[in-house]
């Protein structure tokens, strides 16, 4: 699949396929092995409790730490100041906490799996922004609240109508999930899209996006009018834009009198977000077109409506993160960014690069073009963060300083993403596809270093949990493990979860029927065996009826 920076604009898609396993290749393995030399990495501790029809709930904690380094200048990019700032004017970055949580529903013989729902949520922290924090976090325990009040009547629903259909008792029945992206966070702003999908039987789910966006200064919930100068006028240019870009785009997707339901958004709140490129306005399924048509964004550029809006609210500001898409100009104060993208439709690749005025470097040629994030730091430093798929989710995430007007590459970390988790500004949670007994997603904290590198920060990569029976893994032989500090041997038939791993040689289990917890020792084969996993000396397929790695 096909992703796009903004996911929202493939959300119908994107939907469909979080239903399925995370897959990867062989290659995951020997890419995941080659990042084992950053320092630390980021655990999440996993819960377990009945809820709803006979539940189970696990837990991950995925937490965004910033640089709060005091140096220069945190002007916001493209402004043209050349007035000093003193320490005492530079801000410290949010500190952006996110969690995500699952839960699984059965039946009570236990049988077959009625429902599974993943949640995010997410904290905000920092000094200087108490109002924000607080209101943020009083927003997130409401919204959290909810969701979960929801599923609980879904599961129930489920339970209710299971007999009526034809199920696989290996695959869950209804899906309910929320999904938060943080598009922008600085000084002025904290911008989120809020996924909300449920899938209830039938040819489809349902889904539809939300935003809210947070005054950084007073932490009130921005409407539209609040960011504008001119609301007349920003809305006769806003509105004659998206029309010609939905009909330019979608064509006769449309539904007849599209452009009549554009000038109706200004009646009522819009959803739109802010990032480092503009504003965008989000349509979903049914409200411009067909189902099929996903869900439509449009981003007015600054350089159209910036002239409407209130000048803090124009581009980033500051210390902070915004996202930015592909072959955009970007204004900073090294000069003006683009991260170009050439479609090759003979050859499927695409050749990636990133642009700083008149400077090209090649980043490479992928099948496809993920997400783009621009990164001020406390410091003064400006970092374009991108990642990018050779094929099949097979990923690279760069790290490029853009600092001194020049573009320098400062790291390259093969099999990891920006499809989930938080990017503030110095400190980010990505995700790591991770070969260890078995293709995991994993969640892992980086910073950015004094060297400009990306850095883990914690020791072990936390695995994403979900409720698939063949992540459970059943031993065939008895496995010789660590349990408490001590060495110990779990029998034939004992059924395990793998919950993370260092990527260096251990990795962490819950055993599935007792919760017992423990770690297992490997290391890996030799030339000719270098994607086979070894355990006290004997192959991995070895000990397990089996192993769930993709291909």
């Amino acid at each position: 699949m096909e992703k796009k920076r903004r996911r929202l604009t493939v959300c119908f898609i994107l939907i469909m396929s979080l239903a399925l396993t995370a897959c990867g290749t062989s290659s995951d393995r020997n890419a995941s092995a080659k990042e084992t030399e950053a320092s630390e990495t980021e655990t999440t501790e996993q819960e377990t409790s009945g809820t709803g029809t006979s539940g189970e709930e696990s837990s991950a904690a995925v937490q965004t730490e910033t640089d709060s380094e005091e140096s220069a200048e945190p002007e916001s990019l493209g402004a043209d100041s050349e007035t000093p700032v003193s320490e005492d004017d530079v801000k410290e970055a949010l500190k952006v906490t996110s969690e995500t949580t699952y839960r699984n529903w059965y039946s009570e013989d236990g049988e077959q799996w009625l429902m599974q729902a993943e949640c995010d949520s997410i904290q905000v922290q920092g000094e200087g922004c108490d109002l924000l924090c607080e209101a943020v976090n009083l927003w997130n325990e409401e919204q959290t609240a909810s969701f979960w009040e929801s599923c609980e009547e879904l599961a129930e629903e489920a339970a209710e109508s299971i007999g009526e259909v034809e199920t696989d008792p290996d695959s869950y029945y209804y899906d309910s999930r929320r999904e938060i992206e943080v598009t922008r966070a600085d000084e002025s702003v904290l911008s989120l899209t809020i996924l909300s999908y449920s899938y209830v039987g039938g040819v489809h789910g349902d889904s539809g996006y939300t935003s809210v966006n947070f005054s950084a200064e007073s932490g009130e919930i921005l409407t539209l009018n609040d960011i504008l100068e001119d609301a007349d006028g920003f809305q006769e240019t806003a509105q004659a834009y998206i029309v010609e870009k939905l009909g330019g785009e979608y064509g006769d997707e449309l539904f007849e009198g599209y452009e009549e339901t554009v000038a109706s958004m200004w009646e009522t709140e819009p959803v739109w977000y802010l990032d480092a490129e503009g504003i965008t306005f989000i349509f979903n399924p049914y409200e411009l077109g067909p189902y099929s048509m996903g869900t439509a964004c449009v981003t007015c550029p600054y350089d159209e409506v910036g002239g409407y809006m209130k000048d803090n609210y124009v581009g980033l500001q500051g210390t902070g993160s915004a996202q930015f898409s592909e072959n955009t100009e970007i204004k900073t104060e090294s000069g003006t960014v683009t991260v170009k993208m050439e479609v090759d439709e003979d050859y499927g690749m695409s050749p990636i690069s990133v642009c700083l005025d008149e400077e090209s470097v090649s980043v490479g040629e992928f099948g496809s073009f993920g997400e783009a994030c621009l990164l001020q730091l406390a410091d003064g430093r400006s970092f374009v963060l991108l990642d990018a798929d050779y094929m099949s989710d097979d990923y690279v995430t760069f790290l490029y300083e853009i600092t001194d007007g020049t573009i320098t590459l400062r790291s390259s970390l093969e099999s990891v993403s920006l499809e989930r988790g938080t990017v503030s500004a110095g400190a980010m949670t990505l995700v790591m596809r991770l070969g260890v007994l078995g293709n995991y997603d994993s969640l892992m904290e980086y910073e950015i270093g004094e060297d400009g590198t990306l850095a883990q920060t914690e020791e072990v990569f936390e695995i994403l949990q979900d409720g698939y029976a063949w992540h459970i893994l059943t031993l065939v032989k008895e496995l010789p493990v660590t349990i408490d500090g001590e060495a110990a041997v779990l029998p034939e038939g004992s059924r395990i979860r793998i919950t993370g791993t260092d990527n260096a040689g251990t990795a962490y289990f819950t055993e599935e029927d007792t919760g017992e917890t423990g770690s297992i020792s490997y290391e890996y084969g030799d030339e000719e065996n270098v994607w086979e996993l070894y355990i006290d000396g004997v192959s991995e397929y070895e000990y397990f009826e089996m192993l769930p790695y993709a291909g």
